[in-house]
């Protein structure tokens, strides 16, 4: 009797874990990664690999998303005027 309950449970967090990555072939700005699921961790490295420094965490820097089950991005500019959230399904860009 318990087992629907655990399996619909277990697909409702499947499918919400999925929907907490960035698209692919998007750019997006670090606030969006953060609004999007918890993505410090993925803009901290991706800042890293890029060989630049952090300001503001990378929440106005400008990212592109691989893609993956993690949600994989690299680092793309970093928006001194700040960055622009496009609107769901289009790219973010610098001012």
């Amino acid at each position: 009797m318990q087992f629907p309950l655990i399996a619909t449970v277990l697909a409702v967090f499947a499918t919400s874990a999925i929907a907490d990555n960035c698209t692919p072939g998007l750019n997006y700005c670090g606030k969006t990664l953060m609004a999007v699921g918890k993505y410090q961790p993925q803009i901290d490295q991706a800042i890293f690999d890029a060989g630049k420094r952090h300001v503001n965490n990378g929440h106005g820097d400008l990212f592109y998303c691989v893609g993956g089950n993690n949600g994989v991005i690299q680092w793309k500019a970093f928006c001194g005027k700040g960055c622009v959230d496009g609107g769901r399904g289009d790219n973010d860009f610098c001012n």
